[in-house]
């Protein structure tokens, strides 16, 4: 009885000096207020040059500065809160690998039978015990289960870093729309208030009758188109700032100095088939299709390698209750008769045509955008051409009917009709070069690396 006790106790206590001991995270509302708080800059120029990215380079970063397209695209990644939720996937994927690799705990079990009437005292209480370990089920399996939770674990590394590209992307996509905006923002001022002074000559000459009311009603209705297209594109800025905020971790009422873009390169062209070349390698959205097919693979040949019997092996010791001493083993095999995990393979299988097919399609989906923004640039960059072009002889002409209503060669109506018209162009062109500008950017993400080469950033 006392060696029973004994042996109970010692299983007790190497299980509970072995197991790990439950610790409660409940969510706190100082926690929660870390997380809104603003990125702190310290932090931020710290992290920037320790950045390990495959195809973003670290930096260093001055927050004190006009930030660059580059350094916002560096923040993103180290600020923005859904990218720090994604990035806990990796600890998750890594726990997986972990538990891949582990053996499976024997079983110890011990029993004990007293007697309860008996002829004779000589009879003693009864006991047994069995050690049981099933490892060659596991051992078979073992390689498939860990080369599963590897390529899974690749997976969720390619698809982090994949987020964290598009999301500098969007970075660097919001930048070049915010700094077009605000361009077209002071032209569209400037418009209006060019309508505000055409519209304040009519009404004076209406009020000597020099001119009709039904022409100053159409200057009226051109002052008010003015105005409200100088608020939708202020308002339109607010909303670009307000999104590029969030995107980097900063509260709405945040004010970002960014730094003045360069003037958009001369565009010498690209070859969609080559872009989707370079693309089949670089995107790491395809190399976390390719490495969760690996993982599916390995799922599948677990599968086929879980069809052959287990076989478990058991060691017995027992005393009866006339003290006779025995000791034995035990095997035990699965038959593979009606199962054989044929259900478990068929899915592994049909899982392992999914992932092929959403392969094939991500590939179909990425050529198809790269070649749809190359020809969109084509297009928009042959009319920037002409634009450009024209833009200094509008400047030259709406300039010199100034010059000309000042001496008095021209009326002021006219001059203000040209200069409102050559405004109207740069508006025009404005908005082309901002389409072309992030339609480069857009290039850029779809090809899934950088490429200065084709002078696509901006």
């Amino acid at each position: 009885m006392y060696g029973f006790r004994v042996v109970i106790g010692l299983c007790a206590l190497v299980t509970s000096v072995s197991c790990a001991v439950y610790h409660a995270q409940p969510l706190e509302d100082r926690e929660l207020q870390t997380v809104l708080a603003p990125p702190d800059s310290a932090a931020l120029e710290r992290a920037a040059p320790l950045l390990q990215h495959p195809r973003l380079l670290p930096m260093r970063l001055d927050l004190e500065q006009p930030l660059t397209p580059d350094a916002l695209a560096v923040i993103s990644v180290l600020a923005n809160p859904d990218l720090r939720a994604l990035r806990a996937q990796q600890g998750v994927a890594d726990a997986q690998v972990f538990a891949s690799g582990l053996l499976p705990d024997p079983q110890f079990g011990i029993g004990r039978d007293r007697v309860s009437s008996a002829p004779d005292a000589t009879f003693s209480a009864a006991w047994a015990g069995s050690l049981a370990i099933d490892l060659l089920g596991p051992m078979i399996t073992r390689g498939a289960e860990r080369g599963a939770a590897q390529a899974h674990a690749t997976r969720v590394r390619m698809d982090i870093a994949w987020a964290e590209w598009m999301t500098a992307g969007q970075a660097r996509l919001l930048t070049v729309r915010m700094h077009y905006q605000q361009r077209a923002a002071q032209l569209a001022s400037a418009a209006a208030e060019v309508a505000d002074r055409a519209l304040a000559r009519s009404l004076a000459a209406g009020e000597r009758r020099d001119l009709k009311a039904d022409e100053i009603e159409l200057r009226r209705i051109a002052d008010s188109d003015a105005v409200a297209r100088a608020l939708a594109v202020t308002r339109d800025v607010d909303a670009t700032r307000l999104e590029l905020n969030r995107l980097l971790g900063f509260p709405p009422e945040e004010k970002l100095s960014l730094a003045s873009l360069p003037v958009l390169k001369a565009w010498r062209g690209a070859d969609a088939g080559t872009l989707f070349t370079v693309a089949r390698v670089a995107r790491l959205d395809l190399r976390a299709l390719a490495a969760d097919y690996d993982s599916q693979q390995q799922v599948v040949r677990r599968a086929v390698l879980s069809q052959y019997p287990r076989v478990g092996l058991t060691l017995n010791r027992a005393r009866d209750t006339s003290r006779v001493y025995t000791s034995g083993q035990a095997v035990s095999v699965d038959l593979p008769l009606w199962n054989r995990s044929r259900g478990v393979l068929r899915v592994a299988e049909a899982d392992r045509a999914q992932l092929r097919a959403e392969y094939a399609a991500r590939l179909h989906q990425t050529r198809a955008d790269i070649a749809a923004l190359v020809a969109a640039l084509e297009i928009d960059e042959r009319a920037r051409v002409v634009l450009e072009a024209q833009a200094p002889e509008l400047e030259r002409i709406a300039a010199a009917y100034e010059a000309a209503a000042i001496r008095g060669d021209a009326t002021w109506p006219v001059a203000e009709a040209v200069r409102a018209a050559a405004l109207d162009r740069s508006l025009t062109l404005l908005a082309l070069q901002q389409a072309c500008a992030e339609e480069r950017v857009g290039l850029l993400l779809a090809v899934g690396q950088p490429l200065t080469d084709l002078e696509l950033v901006p």
